[in-house]
């Protein structure tokens, strides 16, 4: 299996999350993924610095190119305890 078909799968299952990407080129990006199709996965960017105002209504949508991610990590798991 490619790493596109990966990435591409995952991106799938993880639609509606928070996730941060990493890029091939070292970049990374959080944000909630809205939609993925066979080449760019889509991030709604939030605002990492609160003390900044925004001025667009719309929120920032960022595409980025499956073959130019390296990883995706899940933001929104759940606390899990080890009871060792």
């Amino acid at each position: 299996m490619s790493a596109i078909h990966e990435h591409y799968h995952t991106c799938k299952k993880y639609i509606n999350k928070r996730v941060r990407v990493m890029t091939i080129s070292g970049a990374s990006y959080e944000g909630r993924i809205v939609k993925v199709d066979r080449n760019r996965v889509y991030l709604q960017m939030g605002s990492n610095n609160r003390d900044k105002a925004t001025v667009s209504f719309f929120p920032f949508i960022l595409p980025l190119v499956l073959f130019d991610l390296l990883a995706i990590v899940l933001l929104d798991r759940p606390f899990r305890r080890c009871f060792c």
